[in-house]
């Protein structure tokens, strides 16, 4: 009787487990990437867009002060107030929208910069303000992707949109050291990558919704 018991139980639950394997087998296969193709696009241009920002600053030629050591060190202490805000922008306003706001701040800069031109006070003051937003916005592209995608596929989607951010940051130096500077062209052209990104980071935010 025991032994019937026992085997029962334990036939129970070894089809339990065994059933419950199967089933999350099953929703991982069930989700493919023709599935998930607009968060993949929205994603992956979002995070081209917030590297060519970010690393379009770092590689412009900005003067702080005299030496190469003290321009390095300023232009650190310049992300520092980022790291601070990023945490509560997203907890207050989520992940997304914050993602949104640091890219449309650098594209606002970055067009204002196309107009005004670099140079001067004004100039280098925007500079640092697009520092600050390419900052930002490569800041919380991490977390502002990951709950883009359902769980199953979430390892997919993030490293799809890793990926594209690598791309952007090799278009980055291509733009500002190798595009031709007419009438502040390669402003213009960081503000129109940094616009659609941010088009596309809230446009993200909207298929998320509809995909849950």
């Amino acid at each position: 009787g025991g032994g019937g018991e026992g085997g029962g139980e334990g036939g129970g639950e070894g089809g339990g487990a065994g059933g419950g394997e199967g089933e999350g087998g099953g929703v991982q296969a069930s989700i493919s990437p023709l599935a998930l193709a607009p968060q993949l696009a929205l994603s992956g241009l979002a995070w081209c867009a917030s590297t060519i920002a970010y690393y379009g600053i770092v590689l412009w030629p900005i003067s702080l002060g005299d030496g190469l050591r003290l321009q390095t060190t300023l232009g650190a202490l310049i992300e520092l107030p980022v790291y601070v805000a990023v945490p509560l922008l997203s907890r207050r306003l989520g992940p997304r929208i914050t993602w949104v706001i640091f890219l449309a701040f650098a594209a606002a800069v970055w067009s204002s910069l196309a107009v005004i031109g670099g140079g001067g006070a004004a100039g280098t003051a925007m500079l640092l303000a697009a520092r600050l937003a390419g900052t930002g916005a490569t800041t919380i592209c991490y977390v502002a992707s990951n709950d883009a995608f359902p769980t199953a596929a979430r390892g997919f989607g993030v490293a799809v949109a890793s990926c594209c951010g690598r791309v952007g940051s090799v278009l980055a130096p291509l733009i500002v050291n190798l595009m031709p500077e007419e009438g502040g062209s390669r402003m213009a052209a960081l503000a129109t990558l940094a616009g659609g990104g941010a088009l596309a980071a809230f446009g993200l935010s909207r298929a998320a919704s509809e995909a849950s």
